[in-house]
């Protein structure tokens, strides 16, 4: 008798661990499936960053998220390196100033074009901006 209110009172305890094991299951699931909402949801806010659409070193479109500042060049230091003899070391920066995103040719040899016209001040970006580096193109998008 005692061994079968003991297998019976094993049974239930095993039926309590398989629930509360489905119910932590379901609530990581859950969460992470919420998390990625948000995560999709996050790129429909205002998130800057640049994306390499077509440029030397790159294989496939690459985005790279502007927090303060961002500097395109040649140089090791650079937040974006390209590997391109039309680039210079330290070629442009976009930065955030007055509320907006502003792209700046850092006093580069062959300079930096928005829209087939070489920049020497900086000009603020819009979303979708397009613009080139030597033989690098890139979009700006928030």
């Amino acid at each position: 008798m005692v061994f079968n209110e003991l297998t019976l009172l094993l049974h239930i305890l095993l039926l309590a661990l398989i629930y509360v094991f489905l119910f932590m299951v379901i609530k990581v699931v859950s969460r992470d499936l919420s998390s990625a909402i948000g995560a999709e949801g996050a790129e429909e806010e205002k998130i800057p960053r640049v994306t390499v659409l077509k440029g030397t070193g790159f294989n496939e479109p690459i985005d790279f998220i502007i927090t303060d500042q961002l500097v395109i060049g040649r140089a090791p230091d650079c937040d974006i390196i390209l590997d391109d003899n039309f680039t210079s070391s330290h070629h442009a920066r976009i930065y955030s100033a007055d509320s907006a995103y502003w792209l700046e040719d850092l006093k580069s040899t062959n300079g930096t074009t928005i829209g087939n016209r070489r920049i020497d001040k900086p000009v603020k970006l819009k979303k979708g901006s397009k613009f080139k580096i030597g033989q690098n193109v890139f979009q700006f998008n928030e």
